[in-house]
């Protein structure tokens, strides 16, 4: 895919990777049933400087814990600018509590696990044993297995709610800048949050809001802030021991990859930011969307998806 009569990719966009598409493995839209409502289950986590949200599989709801006097309000536009209004005074459908008075303890790496239990469609031989997941803050640093501390950023964290300049948020369809602004951070300098980048992307014109955003924009970005890339190393959708061989050599020399691979076999494109392969050929990433409470992440725990359709190298 994505390749134009010449063999060239195209400039296409990660696309489809809204809030439907962080966290479905099926052809089917996570957001809505037959009846428009939303499915709640299938809503990613959120937390803003004001509130925080999660769905709670013990009360079938959406819990919205307040930290703020403007939580309620924060939360009306937040589901307002992700087509979630629904959500918005309706009791059936959404809890809304004071911070540390959450009934079901809303303890996010609980909830996380029951999301991966609930629709997993991994394969037992590529799972690693589960291992104790500490949750860590949606700007913290963390330590990369090659003692390389990385930066990792949320993009349903603290700037989620951030607008794009093509209509949606970060948290709805900003995988890509969030991508960007991590490996900014990392080898750059830590100003390069998700928006101060956002803010390049507007100011250069690329595309960026509900449709997606494109991987050339990205790897001129990166080239533009000084940072070494390599040419797009394109894959026909495939599964993470085709590619792991070819990764492999270029990871043996100090390059890391800005990635893009499908979610469900409709599509759900989705970008995030390849920094090592382990002894077993697990995948290792630091992903805005599906690593956000293990951090860096192994992507082959959703086997066999994803299925990998283009990646670029960069490096300082």
């Amino acid at each position: 895919p994505d390749q134009g009569k010449t063999g060239q990719p195209l400039p296409a966009t990660g696309g489809d990777q809204g809030l439907k598409d962080l966290s479905n493995l099926s052809n089917e839209s996570n957001l809505s049933n037959e009846s428009n409502q939303p499915n709640l289950s299938q809503i990613f986590p959120v937390e803003t400087p004001d509130f925080k949200l999660q769905y709670s599989y013990k009360l079938k709801k959406i819990v919205v814990e307040k930290k703020t006097s403007q939580a309620e309000e924060q939360f009306i536009n937040w589901a307002k600018q992700n087509q979630l209004t629904p959500l918005v005074n309706n009791a059936d459908l959404t809890l809304i509590v004071d911070q540390g008075k959450n009934p079901d303890d809303f303890n996010p790496v609980i909830e996380f696990l029951n999301i991966f239990m609930n629709m997993g469609q991994g394969s037992g031989q590529s799972l690693s044993p589960t291992p104790t997941i500490q949750p860590q803050g949606p700007t913290s640093s963390v330590q990369h297995p090659s003692s390389t501390s990385f930066t990792y950023y949320a993009q349903c964290g603290d700037q989620g709610s951030l607008p794009l300049p093509d209509g949606g948020t970060l948290c709805s369809a900003g995988c890509g800048p969030t991508t960007v602004a991590m490996i900014s951070s990392s080898y750059v300098d830590k100003k390069y949050d998700p928006k101060v980048i956002v803010n390049l992307y507007q100011s250069n014109d690329y595309l960026l809001g509900n449709d997606g955003s494109r991987y050339s924009d990205a790897h001129e970005l990166l080239k533009s802030l000084g940072l070494k890339t390599t040419d797009y190393l394109v894959f026909d959708s495939e599964k993470a021991e085709t590619i792991v061989p070819e990764l492999r050599k270029y990871l043996a020399s100090g390059w890391t990859f800005f990635t893009l691979a499908s979610f469900c076999s409709g599509g759900c494109g989705h970008y995030f930011w390849i920094t090592d392969i382990d002894s077993k050929g697990n995948i290792i990433a630091y992903d805005p969307a599906y690593g956000r409470y293990q951090i860096p992440y192994n992507e082959n725990s959703r086997y066999p998806y994803p299925l990998y359709r283009l990646a670029f190298g960069v490096k300082k």
